[in-house]
This record gives structure tokens, sequence and C-alpha cells, in this order.
């Protein structure tokens, strides 16, 4: 970076050289970024009059389960967000139950109300689309429990 910054901008070479690059600060700034973030789709969800999710999951090249939920919500002006709701990595196997109840965090750690889901994408795997358990199950479950419209489901 010094070396770019000697051709590009050599004026600012002891503005290059008070940045501190060090392992445990470049962990903070991203542990910051990540924070704000999810604070601001905190914010925008408090206004979502509807929302859907994505339920994904997937292994990594270790072997192991990686849960991916995704959320596309949209707000009185029709503005449309979607985000990254969650990631979380499932150690040894993954039951409907422990995938449904790490979708049910992502979506209570957002405070969002159940009946504002208008609808569920996930891949065609038993665990996640089972008629009498899976993920699919297990919400439709959930939302007749919170007072949900029978005909969102």
């Amino acid at each position: 970076m010094i070396k770019v910054c000697d051709v590009v901008c050599p004026d600012k070479r002891q503005a290059f050289l008070n940045v501190s690059l060090s392992r445990n600060t470049v962990a903070d700034r991203a542990c910051d970024l990540a924070t704000n973030l999810h604070e601001q789709l905190m914010e925008k969800a408090k206004d979502f009059i509807a929302f859907s999710l994505a339920v994904d999951e997937s292994s990594d090249t270790s072997d192991n389960a990686q849960l991916s939920v995704f959320i596309r919500g949209v707000d009185s002006d029709l503005c449309v967000t979607e985000e990254t709701l969650g990631l979380k990595s499932m150690h040894g196997t993954t039951t409907e139950k422990e995938i449904f109840e790490e979708v049910s965090k992502c979506v209570t750690q957002m405070r969002l109300p159940w009946d504002k889901l208008v609808g569920l994408t996930t891949d065609g795997a038993p665990a996640m689309c089972g008629q009498k358990s899976g993920l699919v199950a297990g919400i439709r479950e959930k939302m007749q429990g919170e007072n949900c419209a029978e005909s969102r489901q």
C-alpha cells in the first residue's frame, strides 16, 4: 500500500503509515461493520408490511452443514430489501427440528412478526419440506400457534 501511495498520492504517505492493519484491528473493524449492517436491517425490518424467507442447507469444504437464511421484505412504499438474515454452521446431524429452531431464532432476533411472513422458499430436501415434519411443517405449526391467517400458509 505504501509503494502505491508513493506513486499515486505521495503527499498522503503519513496517513497510510498511521493506519493500523494488525489482526485484532481488522477483526474489530469487521465486527463493527457486521453489527452496523445488522442494526440497519433491524431498523428497516420495523417497517416491513410483508416478508419472505429463503432457506438453504449445504455443506462446506470440510463437510460441515451450513444453514443460510435470506430475507426479502417490503415496506409500505414498496421498497424491497434483500439481505442475509443468518448463516449458521450446523455440527453433526441436521434434523428438521434443529433447522426450524435456527430459522425461528433468526426471525425472533430480528423481531419480525410471524403474521407478516408471506412466503418460504427451500431446497427440496426432506428436512426442509416434509409434510408432517421439516421446516415447512414447523413454520406452519408456528404460524397456527401465533394465530396467523390460514390463507397465508
